[in-house]
């Protein structure tokens, strides 16, 4: 009995400790590993071959300059490119917008509808609701 326990408890000691690790990186870019979080920090794993991988979607390391050779644009070409991009940004949402409406009347209408028709009604609301919000989004980020 107390070799089954000596055994069970060295077994439990001998698996590999499991923690999270934090990569920063500070605005001379210097790189820092903790196990404690850091704002601006980015979670990494182990993919179970001794490898750490970033949790983080995106990554947002420090931007330098711009090289020599890359192409710049002046003032007034990217407010016109702006001006266009808004443009196209509020047809979009007018399209949405109307679409919404129709889908509104649709399911107003007190029209007697099968489930699965109704639930697609009620899907297609949700999704240009949100349609117009990204957008709005969109927009709002257009200087």
């Amino acid at each position: 009995m107390i070799k089954v326990f000596l055994t069970l408890l060295l077994t439990g000691l001998a698996l590999p400790a499991q923690a999270v690790i934090y990569k920063y990186v500070d605005a001379d870019g210097n790189v820092t590993f903790s196990d404690r979080y850091r704002p601006g920090a980015v979670k990494f794993i182990d993919d179970g071959k001794g490898h750490a991988i970033s949790t983080s979607r995106k990554h947002r390391g420090n931007v330098g300059p711009s090289p020599a050779n890359f192409p710049r644009v002046d003032r007034q070409t990217q407010n016109k490119r702006d001006d266009i991009r808004r443009t196209l940004l509020l047809e979009e949402r007018g399209n949405e917008e109307k679409s919404l409406a129709a889908t509104r009347a649709n399911l107003a209408s007190g029209k007697q509808r099968p489930a699965v028709e109704q639930n697609r009604l009620i899907e297609n609301q949700r999704l240009h609701e949100k349609n117009i919000e990204m957008l709005d989004k969109e927009l709002a980020r257009i200087k």
